[in-house]
């Protein structure tokens, strides 16, 4: 059942041309040159800032949107009164964002080897950042599309998480503070620094992922709808 509606809706993710082009195309782009731009200035920020491309525009952005989409057309009512769960349904919808985001990653840290980066001392702490960075941003999206009325708004309803995201992560790679940890962002960048040697607090890391996920999740129960928003 899942891998069904995975599959009905990355053809509807296709068909649509910005939706797609914001899935797949912006996300290996800017990703791209952040890789080959600040590789030499260093790794860990450049990889930082291609996954946050590819977490914030292929699974939060699309999320907000795919939801906020699919709820106006009364797609996610109907497929509320089938046989699927409600997580069924939440998850077939998620998982081709989910899905195209880990083959970019995939790419985009190719593009970071042919390039010259090192390979990670410790790819478990990149794949932790990747899989728990993802997790947070499909939590977020799920909110947020809580609060979006249609697709065009979620341009801007994105807009606040998407520069925390951002911001979080490039306060946690330049600085000690163990406050950095508490913006979204912080966590996944903490650990990318601390898979390539940089430093980082792994232990602490993990728990700002696995609280922001929570609180993406906590709020999801609040605001999110079912039925188009009037």
């Amino acid at each position: 059942m899942i891998a069904a509606l995975g599959l009905a809706e990355l053809k509807l993710l296709l068909r649509n041309r910005t939706a797609a082009s914001l899935a797949i195309v912006m996300p290996l782009l800017m990703g791209g040159y952040f890789t080959l731009a600040l590789g030499d200035d260093g790794w860990p920020v450049a990889i930082m800032l291609a996954l946050v491309c590819v977490l914030g525009f292929t699974v939060y952005v699309t999320t907000t949107s795919s939801l906020a989409s699919r709820r106006q057309t009364l797609y996610l009512k109907r497929l509320r009164t089938g046989a699927a769960s409600d997580s069924v349904v939440l998850t077939g919808i998620l998982l081709p964002a989910v899905l195209l985001a880990l083959v970019q990653v995939v790419l985009l840290l190719a593009v970071g080897l042919v390039a010259g980066a090192p390979l990670p001392a410790r790819p478990e702490l990149l794949a932790l950042a990747v899989v728990g960075g993802a997790a947070m941003c499909c939590a977020a999206g799920v909110a947020t599309s809580g609060v979006t009325s249609t697709a065009e708004l979620a341009q801007i309803t994105t807009g606040p998480f998407f520069f925390v995201l951002v911001g979080g992560g490039l306060w946690a790679l330049n600085s000690t503070d163990v406050r950095a940890l508490l913006v979204p962002g912080g966590g996944m960048a903490d650990l990318v620094a601390a898979a390539w040697g940089a430093g980082g607090r792994p232990g602490l890391a993990a728990l700002s992922l696995l609280a922001w996920t929570a609180v993406g999740c906590a709020l999801s129960f609040r605001v999110f709808r079912w039925d188009a928003r009037t």
